[in-house]
């Protein structure tokens, strides 16, 4: 059930809808390597940016067999971006893929790393994934 009060992702119902929409059971995409054991660990922890990066990479790739882009070098305007630097190239994948937009604060473009994942925001990159092939960006 997605929490009403605050409309942010818990680990565990980022983990279940994400489940849900790829049709693939949880537990066949942490065989995969989509999915990782820390994933399922404190799952009441609200859903980071960085960690929805990593899933949404790893399936566009390995399950959706989309090419990761060569040249991550026009993500380097993302000032954050290697705050965590294993992942940084989950990060700018998505990025951009155009799947998950960097924030724009005062002029000053991040990726929030440690952010939260809205209902919203889940929306609009399934909606983005959908949308990504295998031989081009959004």
């Amino acid at each position: 059930m997605i929490n009403q009060d605050n409309h942010f992702f818990s680990k565990e119902e980022f983990v279940n809808i994400f489940s849900e929409y790829s049709g693939i059971d949880k537990d066949e995409l942490l065989k995969k390597g989509v999915f990782e054991s820390s994933d399922f660990i404190n799952e009441n922890e609200l859903m980071e940016r960085r960690n929805a990066a990593r899933i949404i990479h790893l399936f566009v790739r390995d399950i959706k067999g989309v090419k990761d882009e060569p040249d991550i070098s026009e993500s380097y305007i993302i000032k954050d971006l290697f705050d965590c630097r294993i992942c940084a190239n989950h990060i700018a994948q998505v990025y951009l893929k155009g799947i998950i937009e960097a924030r724009n604060i005062d002029d000053l473009i991040i990726f929030d790393t440690y952010g939260r994942v809205s209902m919203e925001d889940f929306n609009l990159w399934i909606k983005r994934i959908d949308m990504v092939d295998s031989d081009k960006k959004i």
